[in-house]
């Protein structure tokens, strides 16, 4: 089985014991690691207003000390901080930057559609965003410098927050071990375990962030795709009625015939519920879908794509676009930015070509284009932005 870092654990040992169970500190997961990035050239991303940032300040101990501003950052932002207690955090820095991309491969048996961005921070020392917790899955390499990170030993399902801050601050936080993490040292945590990390000196972390789905927004999406799908039309029924005193009180009787009634609207939905979860996962984010429809294109023929690979051109995947797969019994499904495409029993063995690869060559094409659905549909993802002419992107960037 493959290794987890330099630990004594598989991939799959990591899964079963603390994937969303417990932390995990790994010293030098990437040994004698250097950021590919300068905190100058951080800087520089957070100043451009297409990019999502952040700077955090803190000005004293109090409740009301914290300061955020939005970005995009500008030079006089930088120029009147203090030399201490600030960090500025980059969301999305492996689209913006794919040669980042890299860094993900070690944790690529974590499903993709799961995988949401790299955020990097950096702090001047005392940086810090306060205690708090996350509701996702989180990888914290550290990249430059030295950060403490102090953590709670069990997750915290509803945390008190401090009021009247942008931030989501715990309002107690009791750490109960502490952790120095250096360049090449990585921290795994899980939900909603209260953390704090605070530089020690001058640093960069990488923040590796995997999100799940909240079950009101499943719950929502299943609601419209049966209604899209005129499903779940069944009404609430009360056959085994019995005599009541009490006329306006809704009884346990009546809560488990609707407890009934909606799991049998859910089970009426489960052939549909791949294409819900595969939809909303899929979805682009809205602070990258003006990135990512630059890639958008008039629709080619199959005939074109054939004449572009046997030229020698490259094909390249939208990092800016979310991509998921799945299979069924008529063939399977592929998801892009919120929308579905079927494809039959043929080419349900493109859609990994076609969902998770980086770069398609004429040797890929000439498997894709066997099965007719395939080429078509390639055709449409590169008309939505999904894949676009490597040189085409490179003689406009």
């Amino acid at each position: 089985m493959t290794g987890f870092f330099n630990t004594s654990l598989s991939q799959q040992q990591f899964l079963q014991e603390y994937w969303q169970k417990k932390p995990l500190l790994i010293r030098q997961a990437f040994p004698g690691f250097q950021s590919p990035i300068s905190p100058e050239e951080l800087a520089g991303l957070a100043c451009e207003p297409e990019i999502e940032s952040r700077l955090i300040e803190q000005y004293g101990e109090n409740d009301s000390a914290w300061q955020v501003t939005a970005g995009p950052l500008s030079e006089s932002d930088f120029d009147r901080l203090p030399e201490t207690h600030w960090t500025m955090l980059v969301q999305d820095v492996d689209k913006h930057l794919p040669e980042l991309q890299t860094l993900l491969d070690p944790l690529r048996f974590i499903p993709d559609w799961r995988r949401d961005d790299l955020m990097i921070s950096y702090a001047t020392e005392s940086g810090s965003v306060g205690p708090h917790t996350d509701a996702y899955d989180v990888f914290l390499l550290q990249a430059m410098g030295t950060r403490r990170w102090q953590l709670g030993d069990q997750p915290i399902h509803e945390a008190k927050l401090i009021d009247g801050l942008e931030l989501q601050i715990l309002a107690e936080f009791t750490p109960d071990q502490s952790w120095d993490l250096e360049p090449g040292d990585m921290l795994y945590l899980p939900p909603h375990f209260a953390h704090h990390g605070v530089a020690l000196d001058e640093c960069m972390t990488f923040s590796f962030g995997f999100r799940a789905p909240a079950s009101v927004d499943m719950l929502d999406a299943v609601v419209n795709t049966l209604l899209e799908q005129e499903l779940g039309k069944h009404r609430y029924q009360d056959l085994d009625l019995l005599l009541t005193p009490h006329g306006a009180e809704i009884d346990s009787l009546a809560l488990a015939r609707l407890k009934q009634m909606l799991h049998q609207a859910i089970d009426e939905a489960e052939p549909v519920l791949a294409t819900v979860l595969g939809k909303f996962v899929s979805e682009t984010k809205p602070s990258l879908s003006a990135l990512a429809a630059e890639a958008r294109a008039e629709l080619p023929s199959i005939d074109e794509l054939n004449a572009y690979f046997e030229r020698g051109q490259l094909l390249q995947r939208n990092l800016y676009c979310r991509f998921a797969w799945s299979a069924n019994e008529m063939g399977g499904q592929l998801f892009m930015a919120g929308e579905s495409y079927a494809v039959g029993m043929a080419g349900v063995g493109n859609l990994p070509l076609l969902t998770e690869q980086s770069t398609l060559t004429v040797i890929d094409w000439q498997g894709i284009v066997q099965d007719e659905t395939s080429a078509n549909l390639l055709c449409q993802l590169i008309a939505e932005g999904g894949w676009f002419w490597q040189n085409d992107m490179d003689s406009t960037g």
